[in-house]
């Protein structure tokens, strides 16, 4: 080719590249105003990019790829971004490179990340492998403000199958942790070893009337309709020591514990060795306290306070002891019209110093079957105690066909009528009539002799009897000991 052939050649590949600038610069001006599509000529949006399926070669990757930098990278770059550069998408791809602070503060993984104005958050993916999105099933996070769950009418549960370990959910470590392997709740401990455990601290309930309710789930009565005995249906129990679960006291409900009479206790007790040894029992059907036994002594029906002693190894161990200052040896335990007791009389109680005799000597034969006897009018010259030496005697009579057996009732009271006073109000200290059982005929009994009373002088006081075919034997009198 000779010399202006090549000439011509420039001039062409310039004017032709002159014309292609012109027309880009024509057509980009155009479509400043429009949208632009890449392999596609009909964009449908600002910025169209469509994937080129046929006429490519199958390993010719499509797709956008955002800038790529590590955190290093961006902390160079701070200053380079702030409001202006807001909604800027990149894409980090090596968190270990750099150390995340100012607007790299969020950045934890690789991944893609946005630019809100003030610093780069990571792109929910909403899903995927871990640590690609910040929601609570893919990666930690931390809430940058206040969050509020608003569930309306629906619910939010957890669940959990975990087949080992005791700490499935917690809230501030051991404030509040859920074993939920076997079920169990611990505030201040994360190893709970009950269904409730509370570590290092107290409860309270605060309410106009706060109320603890424990409910057992075994029934009053089991299948074969007998009462269930001896079943604990609740316990509040308290150990003595850190370390001890085998001393110290215990307070629980005992459903007809057997021995006892008076159904459903609430039995306080000690507890000594893993061994439980009830002190105290308050009676549900009899609504008595019982201290120191578990049945009711004779007469001890209408009290609704029964505190008994012992004998241990030879020592006598006392029911009670009152102190109220004035206690001394041999007093006497004396009420005012209040029921206030008090120890009152001498350091020693002295022997009688007068003696009325309520004599009946004339009474003789045989008392009728179930009849009643009134006898009196009797007085007292001195208001004050008396003790009872009585010489009321009586014997079982063949009648009636009663095989042997009699009984005798026999009360004191200020009732004159032919009949005996309730069982459950006797006029005289509430003393219940005293019952005596005569056996085979074979003992003489003498009726309530050794018995308290409080009489007043000049009042007319009887003898009430009720007999089932007795004999009366004997000299029928009382002798009455002014105590003071």
């Amino acid at each position: 080719m000779n010399k202006k052939s090549i000439l011509l050649w420039y001039y062409y590949i310039y004017m032709k590249s002159r014309f292609i600038l012109v027309i880009l610069m024509g057509g980009c001006s155009g479509l400043s105003f429009a949208q632009v599509g890449i392999n596609t000529q009909t964009p449908a949006a600002t910025l169209d990019v469509a994937a080129r399926t046929t006429g490519t070669s199958a390993t010719t990757a499509e797709g956008l790829i955002a800038p790529r930098l590590t955190i290093a990278d961006l902390n160079a770059k701070a200053s380079a971004y702030g409001a202006a550069q807001a909604g800027s998408i990149i894409y980090v791809t090596d968190a270990a490179n750099g150390s995340p602070s100012g607007q790299t503060v969020n950045i934890d993984a690789a991944g893609y990340y946005f630019f809100d104005g003030t610093g780069w958050l990571k792109v929910n993916t909403g899903g995927g492998s871990a640590g690609s999105g910040n929601d609570i099933y893919n990666g930690n996070g931390s809430l940058s403000a206040n969050r509020t769950v608003a569930m309306s009418d629906k619910t939010l549960a957890f669940n959990a199958n975990p087949t080992a370990g005791t700490s499935h959910f917690t809230v501030d470590d051991n404030t509040f942790s859920v074993d939920a392997l076997n079920n169990r709740i611990g505030i201040g401990t994360t190893v709970p070893t009950q269904k409730l455990q509370v570590e290092d601290g107290n409860m309270f309930l605060h309410h106009d009337s706060p109320t603890l309710y424990f409910q057992s789930t075994i029934p009053d009565i089991n299948s074969s309709y007998n009462y269930n005995t001896n079943s604990n249906q609740g316990s509040v129990v308290f150990y003595k020591g850190v370390n001890s679960t085998t001393d110290g006291m215990y307070m629980r409900h005992v459903g007809n514990p057997a021995g006892y009479e008076g159904g459903n206790y609430l039995q306080f007790g000690s507890i000594e060795s893993g061994t439980y040894y009830p002190v105290m029992n308050i009676a549900n059907s009899l609504k008595k306290v019982m201290i120191g036994t578990n049945t009711i002594p004779t007469g001890g029906y209408q009290a609704k306070m029964i505190v008994s002693g012992d004998i241990s190894n030879g020592t006598v161990n006392p029911a009670i002891q009152i102190v109220d200052g004035k206690q001394g040896a041999k007093k006497v335990l004396m009420s005012d019209a209040y029921g206030v007791g008090t120890w009152t009389g001498g350091a020693v109680l002295t022997a009688p110093s007068t003696v009325y005799t309520w004599d009946n000597s004339g009474a003789s034969g045989n008392l009728g079957y179930y009849q009643h006897y009134t006898y009196g009018p009797y007085t007292v010259g001195k208001t004050g105690w008396y003790l009872v030496q009585s010489e009321w005697r009586y014997q079982q009579q063949y009648a009636n066909g009663d095989n042997g057996v009699g009984t005798v009732q026999l009360q004191i009271s200020t009732s004159g009528g032919n009949t005996m006073l309730g069982y459950d109000n006797p006029s005289i200290l509430d003393l219940p009539a005293d019952e005596t059982l005569v056996v085979n005929g074979m003992r003489a009994v003498s009726m309530l002799s050794g018995k308290m009373v409080y009489l007043t002088s000049g009042k007319n006081y009887y003898v009430n009897v009720e007999s089932n075919s007795v004999s009366v034997i004997g000299s029928q009198k009382f002798k009455l000991n002014y105590v003071q």
